[in-house]
């Protein structure tokens, strides 16, 4: 019971480190618990002049020891860990063909609308022949319901879809 407690646990606290780093520093300078506890402003100068600031680093990069897992350095690491981790699922899935550039998308989008404008534009000159002897208004509008119905079901077919695709 000669050893005094807590000693360890406040000069970690007092100088942010862990508390394995805090029993290095005292053993390297030849310093028991008693004399920490006996001088502790002096403890914590010889604590924070022994521990290695490098190695204290690295651990809280790591997410151990001095700093713990709530060090702004784990937090990027993990942060950074997270990223590089996302950009090889990103990598693979274009590998795989999942996955295909933004740009390519746009185009392909852009130039089917495109079409699809023109055929839809194209409409009433096919139609025109059609519905010139044409009194009947019902008879009209079903001639070119019809006729746009037959446009947008042609462009909605995947396999038309995937052949001008092909093309582009």
């Amino acid at each position: 019971m000669g050893r005094p407690k807590g000693v360890i646990r406040k000069l970690a606290d007092e100088a942010e480190l862990d508390p394995a780093t805090v029993r290095r520093a005292l053993a390297a300078a030849n310093v028991t618990e008693g004399q920490a506890e006996a001088d502790f402003p002096k403890a914590i100068e010889i604590v924070n002049a022994m521990a290695d600031s490098d190695r204290v680093l690295g651990h809280a990069a790591n997410g151990r020891g001095e700093g713990g897992t709530e060090s702004p350095y784990s937090t990027a690491r993990a942060q950074s860990e997270t990223h590089r981790a996302r950009k090889l699922e990103l990598q693979n899935a274009q590998l795989e063909g999942r996955l295909i550039e933004r740009a390519f998308v746009e185009d392909t989008t852009t130039q089917i609308l495109g079409d699809l404008r023109v055929a839809l534009i194209a409409v009433g000159v096919r139609l025109a022949p059609r519905v010139a002897g044409e009194n009947d208004q019902k008879s009209i509008a079903r001639i070119i319901e019809d006729e746009i119905r037959n446009t947008l079901t042609a462009f909605a077919d995947p396999d038309k879809f995937f052949e001008r695709v092909a093309m582009l």
